[in-house]
């Protein structure tokens, strides 16, 4: 096989960039950009922290519905892992009282967590791998955009088993890689479906020029509170990303459920419902069509237990 000389390399690189660069740019500056990521991610929830909590609690009466149908809240031990400060957990708390636990692998929001829910809320801080609770001790574990930012998702999940009581459940709701908006750049990359066309390396360098140019409107999390100044380029680095995504694939956790000891109760794909894009419904149907799926789903909702007859 013939290889390619490193000036050639450069420039092939070079060229993605220039490319993904200027596609961006129509997407920023011209009529496209009512259809890019970007209309969406900044009208309104990444404009203050408040907007984006309030955005993500808003959905909580939908997962409410969803989980309902294969495990009660009511009287049990819950667990959210990735739980962040515990702001869904709380909202699930408005509805139904149950013992409350939110595992989280940042201590920076495990403490805010604990100030801000002190006396109704238990968190404690995981590690990529485990969470510090006794054996069979919860009755269900559930998360929410969480699959994805799993480091070492074979022993976490491993961990979550060992941790729930026999018959107990795991709830698990997720939007996979090859989705739309699977590279979470989707505040200043505005073109859907970005990282099945360019690489993160190329993603990032492209959001790292686009950080610093007068098009780019900072998300709240790139706004320092204290001095309302933009903070230093977060996507220089290119390490923090390979560890803040794993690029789970549908057919990388059907994979890895069949190498757990789970039992899989329940498996379901959603495809667009067009709430942000009206014509997507009508490719909503791909979310069920095999390789296609990957890209044109809206969620996945699957539900685990532990065998009533597993060992505590």
């Amino acid at each position: 096989m013939a290889t390619i000389s490193a000036p050639v390399a450069i420039a092939r690189k070079s060229l993605t960039f220039h490319v993904c660069s200027s596609l961006c740019r129509l997407f920023y500056q011209t009529p496209l950009r009512r259809y890019g990521l970007r209309a969406r991610a900044m009208n309104d929830r990444y404009e203050s922290w408040n907007n984006y909590l309030a955005d993500r609690v808003s959905q909580v009466d939908s997962y409410r519905k969803e989980f309902q149908s294969h495990a009660d809240f009511k009287n049990r031990t819950v667990m959210e892992l990735g739980c962040a400060s515990g702001y869904m957990l709380a909202a699930f708390l408005d509805h139904d009282q149950f013992r409350a636990i939110g595992a989280e692998l940042d201590p920076a929001r495990v403490a805010r967590g604990q100030k801000i829910h002190a006396g109704r809320i238990e968190l404690v801080q995981s590690s990529d791998a485990a969470v510090p609770l006794s054996d069979s001790s919860v009755d269900i574990i559930y998360c929410v955009d969480t699959v994805e930012h799993l480091m070492q998702p074979r022993k976490m999940m491993l961990d979550c088993y060992r941790i729930l009581r026999p018959g107990g459940r795991f709830l698990i709701h997720w939007h996979p890689w090859l989705g739309p908006y699977g590279s979470h750049l989707e505040d200043i990359i505005p073109l859907p479906w970005a990282h099945a066309l360019f690489s993160m390396h190329t993603l990032l360098d492209v959001a790292a020029e686009l950080y610093e140019s007068p098009l780019y409107n900072p998300a709240c999390f790139w706004v320092d509170p204290a001095t309302g100044q933009r903070r230093p380029n977060p996507y220089r680095d290119h390490e923090r990303w390979e560890k803040f995504l794993n690029k789970m694939t549908v057919r990388g956790l059907k994979r890895l459920l069949n190498d757990l000891p789970f039992r899989v109760l329940h498996f379901r794909k959603t495809g667009f419902g067009g709430k942000s894009y009206p014509l997507a419904r009508f490719f909503s149907g791909l979310a069920h069509v095999p390789l296609l799926d990957e890209f044109f789903l809206k969620s996945v909702f699957c539900v685990l237990e532990k065998p009533a007859e597993a060992k505590p």
